[in-house]
């Protein structure tokens, strides 16, 4: 999660190559509406054992149909981003990984296990993962996730270490100042910046001034160099 992810390109060799190192899938408390729990210890009968203290966000992320740790995914065995979320570089909306994918590994790892079992029924009924969200944005506010992909935005920077986190949850604020101040901070390109400070400077010495709403200008007006702070950047 230190640099941004990229797509992993496999045929049926690196599949099995993959399923061989894919995280054992871990149990989930068995009363409706509990909490998830993370496993620490050894497979017990194709389960794990538990001890939710010990887990990264228990108290912190949503309970999920199934459990899943990008703990041990992303970080122990640094399964790229994009190989479950394909297609987040391409599509506005970062899409959420499809039964089919997960079954992709698990028809081989820990495929006696109480979770890959639950992962199993939803494939042969044809039915979705019901995910439960753990972002989410005001419904009059826009992001597209590959325009910050393909900027090389990384991952971490909106979701925290998640390859730390055994139960995902909502890092991050999503407030306005939060996005604003991260789009404020300056770039690395000199030009760039040459020409920002110039904006600034003309901007303050004309005493020139914005009303109501910002207007499209506002960006280079205040030498924004990383992402656009105007109202229609997030707001369209």
């Amino acid at each position: 999660m230190g640099t941004r992810r990229r797509a992993i390109i496999t045929g049926a060799s690196g599949i099995a190559g993959l399923a061989l190192v894919a995280f054992a899938f871990q149990a989930r408390t068995s009363s409706i509406g509990s909490p998830i729990a993370a496993s620490v210890a050894a497979i017990q009968d194709g389960n794990f054992s538990f001890d939710p203290d010990t887990m990264v966000g228990y108290y912190d992320g949503p309970a999920q149909p199934v459990f899943f740790s990008h703990r041990r995914h992303a970080g122990e065995y640094e399964i790229e981003c994009l190989y479950c979320h394909s297609n987040t570089d391409k599509s506005p909306v970062a899409p959420i990984p499809a039964v089919q994918t997960c079954m992709g590994c698990h028809r081989v790892v820990m495929a006696a296990s109480t979770e890959i079992q639950k992962l199993r029924g939803y494939e042969q009924n044809g039915e979705p993962i019901p995910w439960e969200r753990s972002y989410k944005l005001a419904d009059f506010v826009q992001f597209n996730h590959s325009r910050h992909v393909l900027a090389e935005v990384d991952c971490e920077e909106c979701h925290g270490k998640v390859e730390e986190t055994d139960v995902l949850y909502q890092w991050s604020s999503l407030t306005m100042g939060w996005c604003l101040e991260c789009h404020r901070e300056p770039g690395d390109d000199e030009e760039k910046l040459a020409r920002a400070e110039a904006n600034n400077e003309k901007f303050y010495q004309s005493g020139l001034e914005h009303h109501s709403l910002y207007p499209i200008s506002i960006d280079s007006w205040y030498g924004v160099t990383k992402g656009p702070i105007d109202c229609a950047a997030c707001h369209y």
